[in-house]
């Protein structure tokens, strides 16, 4: 438990990786993020040769997801945003699912 506390313990990311993770925090090899229902979650995002994964674990340990990519080598930065962004939401949506949303409703659903 101790070395999880340890992990969890995060600081703020810089400014250029708030664009991919807004209000993200990074500790050792977790970053938490916010819910748009409220509360945060824990992740562990990776990739390699034409894929992108990111996760995500409520703190509660009740809820969880993942979602898979391909991707393009040699994407434009734009590209990678709207991919970050898209499976971002995937994943909100998956952990915030029948939970009441910061403003009374579900959350939305990517691209919509």
């Amino acid at each position: 438990m101790r070395q999880l506390a340890e992990m969890k313990r995060t600081v703020p990311v810089s400014e250029e990786v708030q664009q991919l993770w807004p209000g993200g925090r990074y500790g050792l090899g977790l970053v938490e993020r916010p819910l748009s229902c409220g509360g945060t979650y824990w992740s562990h995002q990776g990739g390699d040769g034409g894929y992108i994964t990111l996760n995500g674990v409520t703190e509660d340990g009740r809820r969880s997801t993942a979602v898979s990519m391909s991707e393009a080598r040699g994407d434009t930065p734009e590209h990678i945003l709207d991919q970050e962004n898209a499976a971002s939401a995937l994943i909100d949506h998956a952990l915030c699912a029948g939970r009441d949303h910061e403003d009374g409703g579900e959350p939305p659903l990517p691209g919509r």
